[in-house]
Order: C-alpha cells, then sequence, then structure tokens
C-alpha cells in the first residue's frame, strides 16, 4: 500500500504545472455542473480530495463559506497554493493529506469533492468510508471520474492502457463498483452526467512520462483492440497509423450522506 502511494507521489511531483494548465483540469464541463449540483447557500464548509492544482476547489470557493484542498503529493500542494494566490482566493486552503486517513473530526463538512482523483487511490473503498465520515448528515459528495465499463473485457482492456500509461494509477472503478461503496458508507447514490472524456493520444502520453517500451505495449493494444474496444473508447489514428484520439468513459456521481 505504501509503495502504491509513492508511486502516486512520484508520478504527480515530476510536473505539477501540467496539470495546473491541462484544459482537461483547468476548464473541464462538469466543473459548472459540479457547482451547480448543490444549492449553495454560501455558508458551505467544502473539501476536496485529491485537489491536484486546486482547480475544483478553486471553482467552488466563489460561492462557499471556505474551502480545504487536500492532496498526497507535497509538489502539487505547492502549485495549488500559488495557483490560488494568483486568482486572489483567500478562503482557499491547501495541505498534504492521505485521503484513506483524513486529519478532520466527523461530520465537519457540508460538501466533499474528488475530481479525476480516486482512480489513484490504493484503497478506494477505506477512501469513501473516510468522505462519509467527515460529511456532515444531509451532506453531499461529488465525485468525477473515469469509469470502467461493466464488461469484463472492456475494463480489463482500459484498465491495463491506463495503468501502463501511469503506473500510478490503482484502478478505474465500474458503475456498479461505486454504487456498492456508497450503499456501504450510508451515501445516497445519482449519476447526475455522464459523457465520453476526449483525449489526444500524444499530449495524454507526453503529459505523464511514459516511458519507450510502455507506449510501444499501449499502441500495440490499441492497434488490436476489438471492434467493441474501438468502438467504446472512439480509438482512432492518424494518416501514418499512429494512435490520434481515443475516449475515456466519465462520470459525476452524487452522493447524499444519510443514516
Amino acid at each position: 500500500m505504501a509503495d502504491a502511494k509513492n508511486t502516486v507521489q512520484q508520478q504527480f511531483a515530476k510536473n505539477p504545472e501540467k496539470y495546473r494548465d491541462e484544459k482537461l483540469f483547468a476548464a473541464g464541463q462538469e466543473l459548472d455542473v459540479m457547482v451547480k449540483a448543490v444549492k449553495l447557500t454560501g455558508k458551505e464548509n467544502v473539501l476536496d480530495i485529491g485537489t491536484a492544482a486546486g482547480h475544483t476547489a478553486l471553482a467552488f470557493a466563489p460561492s462557499v463559506k471556505n474551502c480545504i484542498g487536500v492532496d498526497i503529493t507535497e509538489e502539487m500542494v505547492k502549485v495549488a497554493i500559488d495557483y490560488a494566490k494568483e486568482r486572489g482566493c483567500e478562503n482557499v486552503t491547501f495541505q498534504q493529506a492521505d485521503a484513506e486517513t483524513l486529519p478532520f473530526p466527523d461530520a465537519t463538512f457540508d460538501i466533499v469533492t474528488c475530481r479525476y482523483a480516486a482512480h489513484h487511490f490504493p484503497n478506494v473503498r477505506k477512501a469513501v468510508k473516510e468522505i462519509s465520515r467527515v460529511l456532515k448528515k444531509g451532506g453531499h459528495f461529488l465525485l468525477v471520474d473515469h469509469y470502467a465499463p461493466e464488461d469484463k473485457r472492456l475494463d480489463q482492456f482500459i484498465n491495463k492502457v491506463n495503468k501502463l500509461r501511469d503506473p500510478s494509477q490503482v484502478r478505474e472503478s465500474s458503475l456498479s463498483e461505486w454504487r456498492e461503496m456508497f450503499a456501504e458508507n450510508s451515501l445516497h447514490y445519482s449519476e447526475q452526467l455522464k459523457w465520453n472524456l476526449p483525449l489526444e493520444y500524444a499530449s495524454w502520453i507526453e503529459r505523464a512520462g511514459t516511458p519507450a517500451e510502455a507506449q510501444k505495449e499501449i499502441i500495440s493494444m490499441l492497434e488490436n483492440a476489438t471492434p467493441l474496444c474501438r468502438e467504446t473508447f472512439q480509438i482512432s489514428f492518424d494518416e501514418e497509423g499512429e494512435p490520434q484520439d481515443f475516449c475515456l468513459k466519465a462520470v459525476l456521481l452524487h452522493g447524499v450522506r444519510v443514516d
């Protein structure tokens, strides 16, 4: 478990500024949907888990009382702090913390968010348990992540591709797995939004710093993908036969803390 967390820290410490500037994280369509998913009064205390460069925390900041962003990687926390200063956000703070052992008392937060981070958690079930613990009764958990299809062949394909590209990835959970985790932790489950998350192959690889040998294996998998895989993940190639575009399956889940 410790090795997995070290791998995450090493991966994201390499180029934290790229995650600050990447449009996928800085300006995803789902950010606005997340902020509007709960009727905000301006009195909310918000926790953003796996905050990276802080985009989700900063999106909520103008509409809530305060927001804390936590990330396991020290270098990402530093980038988030600097980014918040640049944006002039005074009601957002950032600190290093592990999603599986959150350093906050029970029933502290009105809203907990987690965006494109859960697939890096070594023990995602423990993280969801912690999220439920720190939420107030009636509090909201907003999760955005890419997910694995229910078909085991598609599940295995996309999880292997993602793991080859970035060894800090643990697993894309399926929606049935998420539903189960929510139910186990007194979170009422609903799917707010589902979409195909388009990715440009070259920039996706470059951002992760994927080694050449792993790239070769990924390309081989994409080239030899079944028709169902190609259709599901919208795999395409350029005129020279090199991978060009594909997509991941993304979802915004909304959990409400109930007894």
